[in-house]
């Protein structure tokens, strides 16, 4: 037992010193640790603010800013700086001119920035920025009337565009830049060619640009006429891209009116040019065009979506492989869309509709103030040459199936040409023209051939005594009233029409005779209960100041033949017509009458003294 406990007490021994030492260590290095501590905030504090010269960073901060942005730099006040927890420099109230010393111009302004920099170099009296923050930045970025821009490049950035490629590069290529945080920044863009200006407000985000020659990524949100605007930009090979050389570009564009966004390669030569997929989406082109500034488009305009690959030059955008979606109607195709100075763009291309709702088309068209009327006159400021198809297209209760169209707009006149088309089963052509967008007035023409008229008169709304079977229409219709103002008296033009082994509806012939035998007054309603069968019927109208002049209507069948002739002021839907029955055989006694009151409620007068028509 006693050798038990003199073991355990030299047990306890150890552990003691043991436990002491280690409390003595802990202490030392506590102690060390508050004196290094110490000593760095002396340091940081204290003592290298005497080695770091206030006058000096100022000077070389604004030499600095005056080479990376190719402004005169001026920094208003004393510069602020601090060492922890990473020296940095405050610059308050600066300001960047360009132009002559003489007259400045205010090119560019800060409240503050912010930029970290080399301790190092510092000491050196040479130190060496990056990391900006800018706070309420304002750039006035303007397009002069000569084509330049009112900044002109950086003396580093040019020696590193020049040597992008070359094999001995620049050492600008490597000058270091870091990350540019903006706060609160505004963009103030003045094209003094096309005599307009942009606003951009509450700009912020980051741009992350390591050097020249490093990929830079920029990510920015703004205002932009009251919308929210989120905008991203990468490129792996800035200076590439600078030089006029090819570089592989992606940016973004996201907002309520309008989002985009482009995979590609592109350049900023003389003669710039990108390619790549672009897609595009406007989720109602009325506010989007009020956003714009442009033409105040009616709420049932709807939306746009574009995917397509393109192809950007001078003057020039061509869209391959589109993929086009305008107010829920989809079409594949083409477009090329071609721009010059003082001459409207002009869009060529091919596009294929699956389905196409003209009604909705239609109504998406600005509106005249004062008529309610679709007002053509964008025309003017847009030329057009579209061939279109579609397999299927309707306007109201109208229906064509595998359309092929054309539209033509140049200076002001537009034309739509359906070269094919199926109605009813039949085939349609047609041209509508518009003179002067309109303003002139225009034409419409269409010939619909051997097709079952029935649906077409219900799909028209058409009532009363109408001669229906399978036949031809054909219409040729002018004005030149402007389309905003037209009335159906300033319409002319003819009427053709012809149909085989029909009937003639709400019309019964021997009930129609008998009445007319009695010699007196009857409404021709009396006789529409039935049908009158014909073989052929054939009409001709003329159209002249609100009047049709039915020069002539040959009904035949049944063993008679039905004839009108006369005028109808459409107007007022009045008649005024002289028509007669009369039997093949020529034994059997003729009916004259004349029709007058209004349509489709006229009055028959039996006329036995008036001739028969020829």
């Amino acid at each position: 037992m006693k050798v038990h406990s003199t073991t355990m007490k030299q047990f306890l021994d150890i552990a003691s010193i043991k436990t002491g030492l280690r409390k003595l260590l802990l202490s030392r290095t506590l102690a060390w640790l508050a004196i290094s501590a110490l000593a760095l905030t002396v340091l940081f504090k204290v003592a290298l603010p005497l080695f770091v010269s206030t006058a000096s960073v100022k000077l070389n901060m604004e030499r600095a800013l005056s080479s990376w942005t190719g402004a005169r730099a001026r920094i208003v006040g004393d510069p602020y700086i601090s060492f922890w927890p990473h020296p940095t420099l405050t610059l308050h109230t600066v300001t960047f001119e360009g132009g002559d010393t003489a007259s400045p111009e205010l090119l560019a302004k800060a409240d503050s920035i912010a930029a970290g920099f080399d301790l190092v170099a510092a000491l050196r009296g040479t130190p060496v920025f990056y990391d900006f923050r800018l706070i309420n930045p304002v750039f006035n970025i303007e397009r002069k009337m000569d084509g330049r821009l009112n900044w002109r490049r950086a003396g580093w950035m040019a020696d590193a565009v020049a040597n992008a490629s070359s094999k001995t590069p620049s050492s600008a290529r490597n000058t270091p830049i870091g990350d540019i945080e903006i706060e609160n920044g505004t963009l103030e863009l003045t094209d003094r060619i096309t005599a307009s200006a942009y606003r951009v407000t509450n700009v912020s985000g980051s741009i992350q640009w390591p050097a020249p020659a490093a990929r830079i990524s920029a990510r920015l949100s703004a205002y932009m006429n009251d919308e929210k605007v989120e905008w991203s930009f990468i490129c792996d090979q800035p200076m590439m891209l600078l030089s006029g050389q090819n570089s592989a570009i992606q940016t973004s564009f996201a907002s309520d009116p309008l989002s985009f966004s482009f995979d590609g390669t592109g350049n900023t030569s003389i003669h710039s040019s990108a390619s790549g997929q672009l897609q595009l989406t406007a989720n109602s082109l009325p506010t989007l065009m009020s956003w714009h500034g442009a033409a105040t488009l009616p709420r049932s305009a709807g939306t746009i979506s574009i995917d397509t690959g393109v192809s950007i030059s001078p003057g020039m955008l061509k869209m391959d492989n589109l993929s086009l979606t305008l107010n829920g109607a989809s079409a594949t195709g083409v477009l090329d869309v071609a721009w010059r100075k003082q001459h409207s763009p002009r869009i060529e291309g091919t596009l294929a509709f699956e389905r196409l709702d003209l009604t909705s088309l239609v109504d998406s068209f600005p509106v005249h103030p004062t008529s309610g009327t679709p007002d053509m006159s964008f025309l003017k400021r847009i030329n057009l040459d579209l061939r279109l198809s579609a397999e299927e297209a309707s306007y109201g209760a109208i229906v064509l199936t595998n359309i092929a169209a054309g539209v033509i707009a140049n200076n002001g006149r537009a034309s739509l040409d359906i070269g094919d088309s199926s109605y009813s089963g039949g085939s349609l052509s047609a041209r509508i023209e518009l003179a002067k967008d309109g303003a002139d007035g225009g034409q419409l023409q269409f010939s619909l051939k051997n097709a079952n008229l029935p649906p077409v008169a219900a799909g028209l709304g058409l009532q009363g005594q109408l001669p229906l079977g399978r036949g031809v229409l054909s219409v040729d219709l002018a004005t030149t009233e402007p389309l905003s103002a037209m009335t159906m008296g300033g319409v002319s033009g003819e009427i053709r029409y012809s149909a085989a082994n029909g009937s003639l509806t709400n019309f019964n012939g021997p009930e129609f005779e008998r009445l007319a035998a009695q010699g007196g007054f009857f409404n021709v309603n009396q006789a529409s209960d039935g049908s009158f069968a014909f073989t052929t019927a054939e009409i001709v109208a003329n159209l002249r100041r609100g009047v049709a002049e039915l020069t002539k209507v040959d009904i035949r069948g049944e063993g008679r033949r039905l004839s009108l002739a006369g005028l109808i002021p459409y107007r007022s839907g009045s008649l005024a017509l002289a028509g007669a029955i009369r039997p093949d055989d020529p034994t059997l006694p003729s009916v004259r009458f004349f029709v007058g009151g209004s349509w489709p409620n006229a009055i028959v007068s039996p006329l036995a003294t008036i001739p028969a028509p020829q």
